[in-house]
């Protein structure tokens, strides 16, 4: 199961204020919502594994939340894992046959850090899986369209060979490339394509400044 929230669902972000509709988010999904595990987000490259002990950490707030890291990692059958976003870009990616998954959350310092390739890398180390037999998808997020930053920014990102238009990053071809680098086969990457800015169906930072966020959830 992978899915998005948006402004219908109400701020599903990660303070104790936005609980009940985070927890009633992952009911419409048929997930128990008292078993969400949900990371302390930071903009940075950390990793963490979910085990079924850690059910419900950070699903009623930031203060129980499961580690310092923008991406989780389980293969625990039932354990949804969220991550919240207003523009940064959640990757989904699952193993076939629902083995194993990983939630990302790669905005631009993210992907600076390497975090969707090191996601992978490490899907694939702790149980011993091939990235062969992965699936992502690259969620709801800035698009290239929109997401303009100023020059320095759009010059470090093109250093660092990620594709950059005039001053806009394209953060969904970023992460595309982490995944082919780790060795995600290309036909199985999917780009939503929707970008938070345009669309009126999601919150977004740089659209209205707002502090509401969207919940990324996947479970396996």
């Amino acid at each position: 199961m992978a899915a998005i929230s948006g402004k219908a669902e109400g701020d599903c972000g990660p303070n104790a204020t936005s609980a009940d509709a985070r927890i009633a988010f992952l009911r419409m999904l048929g997930l128990d919502g008292a078993t969400l595990v949900c990371p302390r987000q930071v903009h940075g490259g950390a990793v963490a594994c979910a085990s079924s002990s850690d059910a419900g950490k950070g699903a009623l707030g930031l203060d129980n939340a499961l580690a310092e890291a923008d991406a989780l990692i389980t293969n625990e059958p039932e354990l949804p894992m969220g991550i919240t976003v207003a523009d940064c870009v959640p990757v989904f990616v699952v193993a076939d046959g629902g083995r194993a998954a990983g939630l990302v959350h790669a905005g631009r310092a993210g992907i600076r850090t390497e975090i969707t390739e090191n996601t992978v890398r490490s899907l694939c180390s702790r149980y011993t899986l091939s990235s062969e037999d992965l699936y992502a998808i690259i969620g709801p997020s800035a698009g290239p369209c929109c997401y303009e930053v100023d020059a320095e920014m759009a010059a470090d990102f093109h250093a660092a060979g990620y594709p950059v238009h005039g001053r806009n990053l394209d953060l969904w071809e970023a992460n595309r490339i982490q995944l082919l680098r780790a060795g995600v086969p290309e036909q199985h990457i999917l780009v939503s394509g929707i970008c938070t800015i345009c669309s009126t169906h999601f919150f977004s930072y740089r659209a209205n400044h707002s502090l509401e966020r969207n919940l990324a959830v996947l479970a396996i």
